[in-house]
C-alpha cells in the first residue's frame, strides 16, 4: 500500500471514530433536581369542555360602502371677443432730398493718337484715290497690238542652243527677285501661331494695283497650313501693305501668285 492511501485511510477511521462519540454523548439522559421550598400546583381540564366555554368571537358585519360623489360638469365660459384695435393714422410720406448732379469728368484725350489715326485715314484716302485712278486709266488704256514683222527680215524660228535673250534672262531674275521680296515683306509683317510645325508651304493669291496697294487676298492650293495659320498669314499679307513695288515695275502684275514658306526657326 502507498504511503497517500495510508494516510486517506487514517483520516477515514478518526471521522467515525469521532461521529460514534458524539451520538454516545448525546443519547445519554440528563435529570434535573427542582430547588427546594418551590411548589407548583397544576389543574388537568378537557380540551374540549374548555373550548365549549370558551367565549365565541362576534361577527362584524361590513361597513357598507360610500361612493363619492359625482363631480358636477363645470360650466363651459366663452372667451371674450377681442376688441378691436384702434386704426393708427398712416405716416406721411418722407421726402428725401434730391441727390446733387455729380459732375461728369470727360476723358482726356491723347492728341498724339488722335493725329496718328488721322494721318492714317488720310493715306487709305490717298491709296484708295490711286487705286481708282490705276484702275480708270487701265479702262482707258487702249490695246497694244502686237509689232508685225516685215516680211524682207528673215525670223530665227530656232535659237541656238545654250544662247538665252538677255532681256528674257533679266526679267526672269527680277520677277525671282520680286517674289522674294514680297515674301519677305510678308514674313516680317507674320505673327507666327504658337506651335506652327516647320515645313509650312502655301501658295497665296494677292490682287493689286500699281504701287503695291492690296485689294484682295486668298490662299490657294497647294497649302498644309491649320485654319488659324491660314488667316495669320491673310492678316500678314494685308499688313504688309503695300507690297514692294519700286523697282519691280517691269515685272509688275495685277494678280500675283507667291508660294509662303516656313521652314522653322
Amino acid at each position: 500500500m502507498q504511503p497517500e492511501q495510508k494516510t486517506a485511510l487514517l483520516y477515514s477511521v478518526g471521522l467515525h471514530v469521532g461521529i460514534v462519540l458524539v451520538l454516545f454523548l448525546s443519547t445519554q439522559q440528563t435529570y434535573i433536581t427542582p430547588p427546594k421550598g418551590i411548589a407548583i400546583q397544576a389543574e388537568i381540564m378537557d380540551l374540549d369542555q374548555f373550548m365549549q366555554q370558551a367565549p365565541k368571537p362576534t361577527e362584524q358585519k361590513p361597513k357598507p360602502v360610500v361612493k363619492p360623489p359625482e363631480p358636477k360638469p363645470e360650466p363651459v365660459t366663452k372667451p371674450p371677443e377681442p376688441k378691436p384695435e384702434p386704426v393708427q393714422p398712416k405716416p406721411a410720406p418722407r421726402v428725401e432730398p434730391k441727390p446733387e448732379p455729380k459732375e461728369v469728368v470727360k476723358p482726356t484725350i491723347d492728341t498724339s493718337k488722335r493725329a496718328e489715326k488721322t494721318d492714317r485715314q488720310k493715306r487709305l484716302e490717298e491709296l484708295r484715290k490711286k487705286r481708282q485712278e490705276a484702275e480708270a486709266q487701265a479702262q482707258q488704256q487702249p490695246e497694244i497690238k502686237p509689232a508685225e514683222t516685215p516680211v524682207e527680215q528673215p525670223v530665227q524660228a530656232n535659237p541656238p542652243v545654250g544662247v538665252e535673250n538677255g532681256d528674257a534672262q533679266q526679267k526672269r531674275t527680277l520677277l525671282t527677285q520680286y517674289m522674294a521680296a514680297i515674301q519677305s515683306a510678308v514674313t516680317r509683317q507674320w505673327a507666327r501661331p504658337s506651335g506652327t510645325p516647320a515645313g509650312l508651304k502655301c501658295q497665296i493669291k494677292v490682287n493689286q494695283i500699281p504701287g503695291g496697294g492690296v485689294i484682295d487676298v486668298s490662299i490657294g492650293r497647294p497649302c498644309n497650313a491649320s485654319a488659324t495659320v491660314r488667316n495669320s498669314i491673310i492678316n500678314a499679307v494685308k499688313k504688309a501693305d503695300p507690297l514692294p513695288f519700286s523697282g519691280f515695275e517691269d515685272v509688275f502684275d495685277r494678280r500675283i501668285n507667291f508660294n509662303f514658306t516656313y521652314d522653322g526657326d
